[in-house]
């Protein structure tokens, strides 16, 4: 079937691809973020490194309308002010045209280039003052140096790459059709306006004065022009929520894109829980072994358990595990107990017992009561050994 001079085929991925096809039309480029697998919004550490690198949510045509609108206003309210200044400055020049040398460079300084700042520097003053307040009120304010450094990619660009991201795409659709209902309205408001006026303009055929008539051409002009910005920034202000909107589905992300950014700032959650884990466990063997010394006696088998056991006839009701360890902290804890002079009583079902049953800061079970209080009765005549000596 053919239809505007393009060949339609049955095979539909045939035709999106090229293949046995007259024409290659990429329908990913209306492809939309969620269709890519980008569905998450984006983080604020990507916000903010977007906005390091210049990108923001920046509509530009709110400044454009805004500076044509208050120009306009300006010009409006200066009206009198540049036509005295252009009838004094006339009025001057006739009268001494005969007297002024064009030869001399005072001439054009006097009359030529200070009545033209004279008009226009009250104009430029309030369009960059709007340009920079609706600047300020999308993005705010941000010095961002990797937006102005010198990128000559952009002075010999991919051309096709270019039409491909800025014709063919949504953003260039969008555009387009956003130029061409601009353009009809104000077609239309212009239209309107001047036939509202139709039958004065005709009457100026019987105008006497010339200079009435240049008046009402010039207001106008000057009403078609004020009516066009308005709307165009209403359009502008339109626009913004869809540049909003591009930004956002610009910048979002995949699940695993979060993913690797978080571990990229905050580090793999499960190393980082690991770590934590072998933290506390530093902390609690550093105070297991501080115990060491208060202890009565360490139960130990010879080289792989050690349990420090401690009993306080007035605060505890039964024998109390005060530190344990296993191979490399077993032996850290007899270190300790023989720089202290801490009895060690050799029992190996006792010591793993102990050391699989039994909680730091935990009383033994009755149950071992009897084999415990023969290892205290060991470290009691082993303790007064000692004073003897």
């Amino acid at each position: 079937m053919e239809h505007n001079g393009l060949f339609l085929r049955d095979d539909l991925i045939s035709y999106i691809y090229g293949r046995n096809s007259d024409i290659i039309f990429d329908l990913q480029r209306f492809a939309s973020a969620e269709s890519e697998g980008r569905t998450e919004k984006p983080t604020e550490h990507k916000i903010r490194k977007a906005r390091e690198e210049g990108r923001v949510a920046l509509s530009k045509d709110l400044p454009a309308s805004l500076i044509s609108l208050f120009s306009f206003v300006a010009i409006y309210f200066f009206a009198k002010y540049i036509f005295d200044i252009l009838i004094s400055n006339m009025e001057f020049i006739l009268e001494n045209a005969t007297n002024l040398e064009l030869s001399g460079s005072n001439v054009y300084y006097n009359y030529l280039l200070i009545p033209i700042i004279k008009i226009f520097a009250p104009i430029a003053i309030v369009a960059f003052i709007i340009g920079v307040l609706s600047n300020y009120m999308q993005i705010g304010f941000k010095v961002t140096p990797k937006a102005i450094k010198p990128n000559f990619k952009k002075i010999s660009p991919n051309v096709f790459k270019f039409f491909k991201n800025q014709v063919f795409s949504f953003t260039g659709f969008f555009n387009l059709f956003k130029s061409v209902v601009k353009v009809v309205i104000i077609g239309i408001v212009a239209y309107l306006t001047i036939t509202g006026e139709m039958d004065r303009i005709l009457g100026l055929i019987n105008e006497e004065s010339l200079f009435q008539s240049i008046i009402f051409i010039l207001k106008l002009a000057f009403d078609i022009i004020l009516k066009s910005t308005i709307i165009l920034t209403i359009f502008a202000i339109l626009d913004i929520f869809f540049v909003r909107w591009q930004y956002e589905e610009q910048l979002k992300m995949k699940k695993q894109e979060i993913k690797e950014e978080y571990k990229e700032l905050y580090g793999d959650p499960n190393v980082k829980s690991r770590l934590k884990q072998m933290y506390q466990q530093l902390l609690s063997e550093k105070k297991m072994l501080e115990e060491v010394p208060n202890a009565d006696v360490v139960i130990t088998n010879p080289t792989h358990y050690a349990v420090a056991l401690r009993y306080k006839d007035n605060q505890d009701n039964a024998p109390k595990v005060t530190a344990k360890g296993k191979d490399q902290f077993a032996m850290k804890i007899k270190e300790v107990a023989r720089e202290n002079d801490i009895f060690m009583y050799e029992n190996v079902p006792l010591a793993r017992t102990l050391y699989n049953d039994v909680e730091v800061n935990s009383e033994i079970p009755r149950e071992l009561y009897g084999m415990v209080i023969q290892a205290l009765i060991l470290a009691y005549k082993h303790k007064q050994k000692e004073e003897v000596v």
